[in-house]
């Protein structure tokens, strides 16, 4: 059965192209856990998913589980490791000078089950900026929500190339990476005139 329905902590098998697959957990909130393990069939024995590691956690749409997700993986073969949820998220800034949408974030903590309101959560600092934030910048993730396209793109970049990305920090963050040239055609995270 084609899933349709998110089951927080339910986990699905993610079809990426014909040849790429991967898993997903889904959270309470819209949050998915993504995880650095790729087959190339929808095949997954207990080895690999006792020893899968998160790759990042995102906010996703239902059109993610909709459009990616093949099938439910049964409770009793998933036994994947034990991470804590990402609880710190950067939200970014709303801009308003007629360019791109969003400009710079602060830093907020969406508390120890990773649950929280993004719009409510407590900062943990106002005003990311570069260089002295970069670190921070890098690894954690944005509020903003992923599409099944953004995101399927995302996960074939990573598991072809091992660049694990979210290309909207390139706007959001500008000067973060130097490498924007040599990546284009950017993911669809972007608008097209700017991928």
């Amino acid at each position: 059965m084609k899933p349709a329905i998110w089951k927080p902590n339910g986990m699905v098998s993610l079809r990426l192209r014909d040849d790429l697959f991967t898993i997903g957990q889904m959270s309470v909130n819209s949050i998915m856990r993504l995880f650095d393990v790729s087959n190339s069939e929808d095949i997954w024995d207990d080895d690999v998913l006792s020893s899968a590691l998160p790759l990042f956690d995102v906010f996703v749409g239902r059109v993610v589980i909709q459009n990616l997700a093949t099938r439910y993986i049964p409770k009793k073969s998933v036994q994947t490791v034990a991470v804590p949820p990402q609880r710190l998220w950067i939200k970014p800034y709303i801009c308003y000078d007629g360019k791109f949408p969003f400009r710079g974030g602060k830093l907020v903590d969406l508390g120890p089950e990773g649950i929280g309101e993004s719009t409510e959560a407590p900062v943990i600092k106002e005003n990311l900026q570069l260089p002295d934030d970069r670190d921070v910048i890098e690894r954690t993730e944005l509020t903003n929500m992923w599409g099944a396209v953004s995101l399927g793109d995302r996960l074939r970049r990573y598991f072809d190339t091992g660049i694990n990305r979210d290309d909207l920090k390139f706007e959001i963050f500008p000067g973060l990476w130097s490498d924007r040239e040599q990546l284009r055609p950017l993911t669809s995270r972007l608008p097209i005139p700017l991928r």
